[in-house]
């Protein structure tokens, strides 16, 4: 007898069941949410086909990442959180779904916590799930609960610590053509090319051109060739500019074309001395304007066993002086976009950078609907997205002591996660995930998509930075100032907000040292958010009397009072395991609602 059929050819439970499953996820596969996010969708069908297989014993962290993720066969559950991560994704985007389906949506698919098999439920029924399509096979069995999150923090920041330092003392393992073309990684939905869509968004162009040696004991071809592929490597890693392949070269027209774009060239000389090291003088030119824009000279190289160590000094400080947010080259690039007649892609990104923190929320707004725009003319433009989730974030840290914006949060949410999935490969989508997951609370999640980041890109300070501070605000104090003060020793753009997060840091520790090296600049920038570390520092420093005057100055000058600084103190610290030490401390020097309440705001 067939499995589907009785004995008269008429339908069976199971069968009837199971088209009603598939339907159900045809719909959510068909929503928004789902099309634009392929791999949840991958995901999802995977799982619940399997189910619906007979196959649910097969439905673990191993098999979907092998069959749903693309990972390869050597993937590793235990060291590549992916699948975790990718999980809570799916359990959010099905509530998001649910949540605005009508009421003809009468089944639903839940992946429940602590298992990756899908239930199927009536809709509104939230305890009674459907029965199973085989009713044989074994109940799936919740993993064993994980071990204490305290030690896989303190083991994560310091693998995290690690790679750092890895990259900047042994950085030897970059191979040529892993990233020449970095607008492949970036823009992973042009359909004619990456090179076109670069030029249709008027993205920079850098050539990395052969080194010229000189001397008889200049280094050999092969010696510079391997810089020069290095070097290819390490900047196609960082994103919004496209690295030329070896043997092409970027013609000065496109100085010109609509929308024009910025176009330069590295190259380099390498000389031999009489003590066996060489020099290396390395320039930037502006090919556009015609001009040297930056040049840097590399002595005492060394050749031979030293050659790994060489290449990654000029590496690592070629990478910091150009590539950097702030570095020569994307800042030279974005001036020219903004001063460019003609509009394009990253002219949007170049106001971006160009909006402070004192903008009108109309600068903001225009900025979003330029991107809007551009993603819409050119689909590839991936990017996009992860740009107005970190816009969305600025909005929200400007204003910490504000009531949460609902609508804002999901908006950013959303625009962060299509981003990862759409550019898996983007070191800039996975910091900015990483930072909205934090805002959010989400631990494990953000704490993935940081790893995810450090290892896309391992010479990215500023994004270093950024996970030094966030491993603060998880409570990790020690890996996170570890990691934020080694990013800030090799270029990293130091921010209010990071002085901020090292106070914290210093108060969790209960080190006066590093809270009185942080009060003066704390004090030179004051922000919600520094002032309420500020309180911190001076409460380490056993200051208490100025930690008083902190704590009440700062709640008149709130709105809402006591309310407005518990949320900044929320913003700074989502979790609540580490900001409740914190807010206790505040209430201590004066922040209580009877001593608050009182107080009116100024203005």
């Amino acid at each position: 007898m067939d499995m589907a059929t009785g004995d008269a050819g008429e339908t069976s439970p199971e069968a009837d069941e199971g088209a009603l499953v598939r339907a159900a996820l045809a719909r959510v596969l068909a929503s928004e949410e789902f099309v634009s996010s392929p791999r949840l969708a991958d995901f999802l069908r995977f799982v619940v086909e399997a189910k619906l297989a007979g196959r649910a014993e097969e439905i673990k962290g191993y098999t979907i990442a092998v069959e749903a993720l693309g990972r390869p066969t050597s993937f590793d559950p235990q060291s590549d959180p992916i699948v975790r991560v990718e999980a809570t994704r799916l359990r959010r985007a099905l509530e998001r779904y649910y949540a605005g389906a009508g009421p003809e949506e009468t089944l639903e698919v839940v992946i429940p916590k602590g298992s990756y098999v899908p239930q199927f439920r009536q809709r509104g029924d939230a305890a009674e799930p459907l029965p199973d399509i085989d009713p044989a096979l074994p109940v799936p069995v919740a993993p064993p609960p994980a071990p204490a999150r305290s030690g896989r923090r303190a083991q994560w920041g310091i693998a995290a610590l690690l790679l750092l330092v890895g990259a900047a003392l042994g950085w030897t393992s970059l191979r040529y053509g892993v990233g020449a073309d970095s607008l492949g990684r970036a823009f992973g939905l042009a359909q004619d090319g990456p090179r076109d869509l670069a030029d249709r968004l008027g993205m920079p162009v850098l050539d990395v051109r052969p080194f010229e040696t000189v001397g008889s004991r200049a280094p050999t071809l092969a010696e510079t060739h391997a810089i020069e592929a290095r070097l290819r490597d390490a900047f196609a890693r960082f994103d919004f500019v496209d690295v030329m392949e070896p043997g092409q070269e970027a013609s000065v027209r496109e100085c010109r074309d609509p929308p024009p774009r910025s176009v330069f060239a590295l190259s380099g000389l390498a000389e031999g001395r009489d003590d066996g090291t060489f020099s290396l003088l390395v320039r930037l030119v502006d090919r556009c304007e015609g001009t040297i824009v930056w040049s840097s000279a590399f002595e005492g190289l060394r050749r031979g066993a030293d050659m790994p160590a060489t290449e990654q000094r000029v590496v690592r400080d070629m990478s910091v002086a150009l590539m950097q947010a702030y570095g020569v080259l994307p800042t030279r690039a974005r001036a020219q976009a903004r001063a460019d007649v003609t509009p394009s892609g990253f002219g949007c990104i170049a106001q971006v950078y160009a909006v402070t923190r004192a903008a009108e929320a109309g600068a903001t707004t225009q900025i979003h609907e330029c991107l809007v725009q551009v993603a819409r003319q050119h689909t590839g433009f991936a990017l996009a997205h992860a740009v107005r989730a970190q816009l969305l974030l600025d909005e929200t840290q400007r204003a910490p002591d504000a009531p949460p914006d609902v609508e804002r949060e999901a908006r950013m949410l959303r625009e962060a996660e299509l981003a990862a999935d759409l550019v898996p490969t983007s070191a800039y989508a996975a910091r900015v995930l990483a930072k909205v997951d934090f805002s959010r609370g989400e631990r494990d999640a953000a704490l993935a998509a940081a790893e995810r980041a450090l290892a896309l890109n391992p010479l990215d300070y500023d994004a270093a930075a950024d996970v030094g501070s966030l491993l603060i605000g998880l409570g990790q104090p020690e890996q996170g100032e570890a990691l934020l003060t080694f990013a800030r020793a090799h270029g990293a753009l130091r921010t209010p907000l990071q002085e901020a997060y090292l106070a914290v840091s210093a108060f969790m520790r209960d080190d006066a040292h590093a809270a009185g090296s942080v009060v003066l600049p704390l004090q030179l920038h004051p922000t919600p958010q520094t002032r309420v570390a500020l309180a911190l520092a001076l409460h380490t420093l056993g200051r208490a009397q100025e930690e008083h005057d902190v704590v009440v100055a700062l709640a008149q000058d709130t709105p809402e009072g006591a309310a407005g600084v518990r949320r900044v103190v929320r913003n700074l610290l989502p979790q609540s395991d580490v900001a409740e030490p914190a807010l206790d401390e505040l209430e201590k020097a004066g922040l209580t609602p009877r001593s608050v309440s009182a107080v009116q705001p100024r203005g």
